[in-house]
């Protein structure tokens, strides 16, 4: 059977399963895996093909130790789908170890990050008016303040934004779980001037829609967008994610708990929430104000 008759038999038990926040990924290895081996049958692979792809993707896309390390595991699930359905020996346990990687350190923005970002907001490069500047504005500190991750930022509509309360509602987080996180009032504030300029909105309309054809922002744009401001800010490495860890240390530094933190992340575990306990506690306590915004002014 070729790779792409057992992939289509291995969605066809598995979609449901994933959130969409993973199966992009998984496609995405999939699709290099089938155009690598040439399509070949899947009960050919052997473990040094597998190996070969890992190195292929190191070398010649050029992805992170990281990234290849996440690409074992599509390709480790559809063996495990392979063995059971399809009766063929599974290539990849206990014969191609997962690809180990160095977890990077944990950064988060400081205020003058911030306050940077902010300030090249309203103009281009040129000094000519940015169109989204209030819709940005409202978007960098959404991200702030909530430690929402990208995808589930752009994922937002109106409807899942409460004015009065400053509760936004993430409908399908991680594992396609809904939770509620709260942004302070100068959040609220942002937010309430990007509604005045955008004028009325349906409750399913975008709360952060593209500027082409009013859709939900994609992530690839919301992080292109951000890898922008940053270079013109001089803030290096200005990504979605890194507005979640600083919201993250900054909550327990201004006196959160790690127990409820786990729940605004989204976490199924405290594992990742130990690791910004520990860094927190270097400056445990350096304000009082859980909502970055508005301890800093924005």
């Amino acid at each position: 059977m070729k790779i792409s008759d057992a992939l289509q038999g291995y969605w066809l038990t598995k979609e449901l399963e994933f959130s969409d926040t993973t199966t992009p990924g998984y496609h995405r290895t999939f699709a290099r895996f089938v155009v690598f081996m040439s399509d070949c049958d899947i009960e050919a692979v052997t473990s040094a093909d597998i190996r070969r792809f890992l190195l292929h993707l190191k070398n010649d896309f050029g992805l992170s130790r990281r990234t290849v390390s996440d690409a074992w595991v599509p390709l480790s699930s559809l063996w495990t789908w392979a063995e059971i359905e399809l009766g063929i020996p599974h290539a990849i346990r206990g014969k191609v170890k997962r690809p180990p990687f160095t977890k990077q350190v944990i950064r988060p923005f400081d205020e003058q990050d911030i306050q940077k970002l902010l300030a090249v907001l309203p103009v281009t490069a040129t000094g000519a008016e940015r169109p989204t500047a209030t819709r940005d504005r409202a978007l960098v500190l959404t991200l702030l303040d909530s430690g929402i991750r990208a995808s589930e930022l752009c994922a937002l509509t109106v409807g899942d934004y409460t004015p009065q309360t400053g509760r936004l509602h993430i409908r399908h987080g991680k594992g396609d779980k809904a939770r509620v996180v709260v942004v302070g009032v100068r959040t609220q504030k942002a937010l309430w001037r990007w509604g005045t300029v955008r004028g009325a909105a349906r409750s399913n309309a975008p709360l952060f829609p593209s500027t082409r054809g009013g859709g939900h922002l994609r992530r690839d744009t919301l992080k292109h967008l951000l890898t922008r401001l940053g270079k013109r800010a001089g803030v290096e490495r200005v990504h979605p994610h890194r507005f979640r860890h600083t919201f993250a240390v900054t909550f327990l530094r201004n006196g959160g708990n790690a127990i409820m933190l786990q729940e605004l992340l989204g976490h199924t575990d405290l594992s990742m929430v130990r690791n910004y306990v520990r860094l927190a506690e270097q400056d445990f306590g350096a304000a009082r104000r859980q909502s970055p915004a508005d301890n800093w002014r924005l």
